[in-house]
């Protein structure tokens, strides 16, 4: 019992330092990086599948990427913190869990200004965020021309490709909008 205790104890004290250090520091670098080796000490055999896609960390990195690298490894540790207090601090059923709490409908209504305002809210680059932006506008585009549903759907393909490398939560987003050739 003492055991649950100690990591429920650091699971909750862990949660608040990883808050308190990417609110005064998300983009140095350095005490990113101290924060990621903290947690993955701490938990990569507590957890199961804690370290599971989490981006590999080059030396060579300049500051900038190595910063953002880390914070979403730290983006992605702090969810699965989350997910493990979630359950219970526990890992039985843990992936089952992660599933019931992902699981969400895809939103066939959603427009695209519906959909730019759910991806304003979400916590991505600056860089990603331009570059769905970019497409979005190329799909809207095409959906409100006076096309055929061929004709729409070959515009809109190159952007379906480029949506199935993007992240899942991304990608559930945006997915519904592909309906609007109809």
């Amino acid at each position: 019992m003492t055991e649950e205790k100690d990591i429920r104890v650091m699971v909750d004290e862990d949660i608040a330092l990883a808050k308190a250090v990417w609110a005064a520091s998300s983009y140095d670098s350095e005490v990113m990086g101290e924060l990621f080796y903290h947690l993955m000490e701490r938990y990569k055999d507590e957890i199961e599948d804690f370290m599971k896609g989490l981006k590999v960390i080059q030396s060579d990195e300049d500051t900038a990427e190595l910063a953002e690298i880390y914070r979403g490894n730290i983006r992605v540790m702090m969810e699965r913190l989350k997910g493990f207090r979630g359950n219970g601090y526990s890992n039985e059923g843990l992936m089952e869990y992660y599933i019931a709490r992902d699981r969400q409908e895809l939103n066939f209504q959603a427009d695209f200004t519906t959909v730019r305002l759910e991806l304003g809210l979400m916590e991505l680059s600056r860089g990603e965020r331009e570059d769905i932006m970019r497409h979005l506008d190329e799909m809207e585009e095409i959906c409100s021309q006076v096309l055929t549903k061929t004709e729409k759907w070959e515009g809109l393909r190159e952007h379906l490709v480029w949506l199935s490398g993007k992240d899942v939560a991304v990608a559930m987003k945006l997915l519904p909008l592909f309906f609007r050739i109809n």
